[in-house]
């Protein structure tokens, strides 16, 4: 079979343009969201994958019940089975018309069907026996809220009540409520309960009936807008705030928080949908945030504590091993935030491949790890000084030093002290004799003599 080359060449070249074509186009594509403002959060690295008006002040609605339920979560956890009991407040504070599973005053649940009541069938009444439960009013409960919200970096939320009715001064944004619902999948418990399409709620001391719920949120059952890659999500509405929904899906390891506000209801699940498939196609690249050997400080090494010390070096602090993260591309490395934690001195000894320090590296202030830093030197105290042993003699000099030091303290001997006395004693033996010579010279000649002291005289 004869092949046309060119027309085979063609037609390749057309079939990767289209390829590469429809590749750009997934990333550079201006996506159609009927919603305000919307976000896609990497839940892992806090990465902003997709953002329009993320910022941009909303009323949440409903989803406002994902704080409910997570700090509900972080205080009943381990206590899921504690009664709630239901206070006239709580029953009867909520419009008529709102949404609600008709619990009667002095009735209980246990927390954890509070929980399915809350997220499942969005009741308000259970919201507030659940802030009623925990902080004893409803109030002291939304500003607990506020406070819980802002420590995770939403500080642009304000919540007014624990169920998301309609109040001018609650607002949220999408970006803080993607911080929320990040911290709320970090309870498996919560995510499984917004998670589940049917719960039915035993009978109670006030109702004999078994209560079913199911799921408002349609992404999960409904065949038109299913989405397998959703684990759970929360949804809202109110005229104010329009439709709202948060989600949280995953494939395979890949985890991302979907945040919708004042969105339209046709396009609800649309839009959502739309952001997830958007998001999964953005490819991941490993990056190496550090290198193993990189440099981090330099610190001081002392003698000791006391007030009398001195500096007696410096050790190097460095990354042990190279440290890779998996990241979006096309990332802004910018966003990685690293901090340094070491201490201003150290006191000797200090080894080298000792730990000493750490990096901790976010992305938005959102831990992301730590690497723990090694010293590359070693600082020791200072080695006692010890005297050189004294000379032995080698066995093989015929002890020649010994000998020769001798020699010289017998000649020092002789020049200072036996010399000096013979020349003394040759000079009085001379003189002596020299004496006696005269006098006998003198005798011979017939005169005395007699010696006293040291004069001769003559008699």
């Amino acid at each position: 079979m004869k092949i046309d080359f060119k027309k085979f060449l063609t037609v390749s070249l057309a079939a990767l343009y289209l390829v590469f074509a429809n590749y750009t186009t997934i990333y550079a594509q201006e996506l159609q969201i009927s919603a305000e403002s919307a976000i896609v959060m990497d839940a892992q690295t806090g990465f902003i994958l997709y953002d329009k008006n993320m910022h941009e002040l909303q009323y949440p609605a409903s989803i406002v019940k994902v704080m409910t339920g997570l700090i509900a979560m972080e205080q009943y956890g381990d206590r899921l089975y504690e009664p709630i009991e239901f206070s006239n407040h709580a029953v009867y504070s909520i419009p008529w018309n709102s949404s609600h599973i008709a619990m009667n005053e002095g009735e209980t649940l246990t927390m954890e069907d509070a929980l399915y009541a809350l997220m499942l069938a969005s009741a308000n009444e259970v919201a507030n026996a659940i802030a009623e439960h925990i902080s004893g009013d409803v109030n002291i409960f939304a500003q607990l809220m506020t406070r819980r919200a802002n420590a995770l970096g939403a500080t642009n939320t304000v919540f007014t009540n624990p169920s998301g009715l309609h109040d001018p001064k609650q607002v949220t944004t999408a970006y803080d409520m993607a911080l929320i619902m990040r911290e709320a999948s970090r309870h498996p418990r919560l995510l499984e309960i917004m998670g589940t399409v049917r719960h039915d709620i035993p009978p109670t001391e006030r109702q004999p009936e078994v209560r079913p719920l199911r799921n408002s949120n349609r992404i999960l059952w409904d065949n038109q807008h299913f989405n397998d890659s959703v684990i759970g999500g929360k949804t809202g509405f109110t005229t104010p705030a329009q439709h709202t929904l948060a989600t949280f899906a995953k494939q395979d390891e890949r985890e991302l928080v979907v945040i919708t506000l004042h969105g339209q209801g046709r396009y609800l699940y649309t839009d959502t949908n739309r952001l997830l498939n958007h998001a999964f196609a953005i490819p991941y690249v490993q990056t190496q945030l550090f290198y193993e050997g990189e440099y981090a400080r330099t610190i001081p090494v002392y003698s000791n504590w006391g007030r009398n010390r001195e500096q007696v070096g410096e050790v190097v602090l460095q990354v042990p091993e190279n440290v890779y993260l998996e990241l979006p591309l096309g990332h802004d490395m910018d966003l990685i935030e690293t901090q340094l934690y070491t201490p201003s001195q150290v006191v000797m000894p200090v080894h080298s491949g000792n730990t000493i320090g750490r990096i901790i590296y976010s992305v938005g202030g959102n831990f992301m790890g730590d690497i723990q830093l090694k010293v590359a030197n070693t600082v020791l105290p200072p080695s006692p000084v010890i005297p050189d042993p004294p000379l032995l003699p080698d066995p093989e000099s015929n002890y020649e030093p010994v000998l020769t030091a001798m020699q010289a303290m017998a000649e020092n001997y002789y020049l200072s002290f036996i010399l000096p006395l013979a020349i003394f004693s040759l000079g009085l033996v001379f003189s002596v004799g020299l004496f006696r010579l005269h006098r006998n010279w003198r005798q011979a000649k017939g005169g005395k003599y007699s010696v006293i002291g040291s004069s001769v005289y003559r008699r």
